[in-house]
């Protein structure tokens, strides 16, 4: 499981080249790449953000195991019951308001009851997927492991969804390139006005939150999933490494249509997924280093556990 570290790099130092050469050719590339209201572009908008909550919902699913199978004493099964509730109904949340046809999405807001719809089965699968993982692994320690990947993903979400965005207010292209050239930023720039900005020509405040990528960020979760899961199994799995770069492939991919459809630059979508993936080795180093984490117990333990 160490030699994930290599990778781990080889991901980062592809993110932080966007961000690079972003820092002087943003500008010039969404020139190049845009496409108003491209329908291909807003689809893969609305449904990019699937797999990484996905990935959010299945760790609720190995809560909801131990809640149920492993925890025996009531206010312990009923606290990991709850947690995998809060995590599957806000993954739904998520989906439905701001993805499939919110302002992220197809944006079209008298349906977004249809998201939910559409949302509340698609994590219902992935937590029921989880809980089949834990209950096949069989760990009574799982869900500590869980816990602490929960924790970065959440401190990743954080950070490249809300607060970093909250602190530049970086306009995105669209609105650059259709209303205000002088509205452009640097990354490294912030947008103090958005505010006056938006109150004075009726903008939505979506408009001032390009830098970094929420959907990068969170489609590097992929990323983040390859990484953990030989842990979640206390095993290197078959085409472990395989998977990671068809995550790192998906999460570019991605990046592309964020900048083809105008809702970011090279530096927004590179900065989103440099913080998931700081945010996934910073998880690989506390586990890799604590293996009693991920190793399985012994039979004996287990039933100890389990009685």
């Amino acid at each position: 499981m160490k030699k994930m570290r290599l990778h781990i790099y080889v991901a980062m130092a592809v993110f932080v080249v966007m961000i690079i050469v972003g820092s002087f050719l943003d500008l010039q590339i969404n020139k190049a790449i845009f496409s108003a209201n491209n329908g291909f572009g807003i689809t893969v908008a609305a449904l990019s953000m699937m797999v990484g909550y996905g990935i959010l919902s299945a760790m609720g699913g190995m809560f909801l195991y131990h809640g149920l199978i492993i925890t025996k004493v009531t206010w312990q099964k009923v606290l990991f019951i709850l947690v995998s509730v809060v995590i599957l109904v806000l993954t739904v949340v998520l989906c439905a308001r701001k993805e499939f046809f919110g302002i992220n999405g197809w944006n079209i807001r008298s349906l977004v009851w249809l998201g939910y719809l559409l949302s509340t089965p698609i994590m219902g699968a992935c937590m029921f997927g989880g809980y089949l993982i834990a209950k096949k692994v069989n760990n009574p320690r799982l869900w500590v492991l869980v816990a602490i990947g929960a924790a970065f993903v959440a401190l990743a979400l954080l950070l490249g969804t809300t607060a970093v965005k909250s602190i530049f207010n970086r306009p995105r292209y669209r609105l650059v390139v259709n209303e205000h050239p002088n509205l452009f930023y640097n990354w490294w720039e912030r947008c103090t006005n958005s505010k006056d900005l938006i109150s004075q020509y009726g903008y939505g405040a979506e408009e001032f939150k390009s830098f970094p990528s929420g959907h990068v960020s969170v489609s590097t979760l992929t990323i983040f999933g390859a990484t953990l899961i030989p842990f979640v199994y206390g095993k290197e799995i078959k085409h472990q490494v395989l998977y990671f770069y068809i995550g790192l492939a998906y999460a570019l991919f991605v990046a592309f249509t964020r900048m083809w459809v105008g809702a970011h630059f090279l530096s927004d979508v590179g900065m989103g997924g440099l913080i998931t993936t700081i945010c996934a080795y910073a998880c690989y180093e506390v586990v890799i280093h604590n293996p009693k984490l991920y190793e399985n117990p012994s039979l004996e333990e287990v039933k100890e556990v389990q009685e």
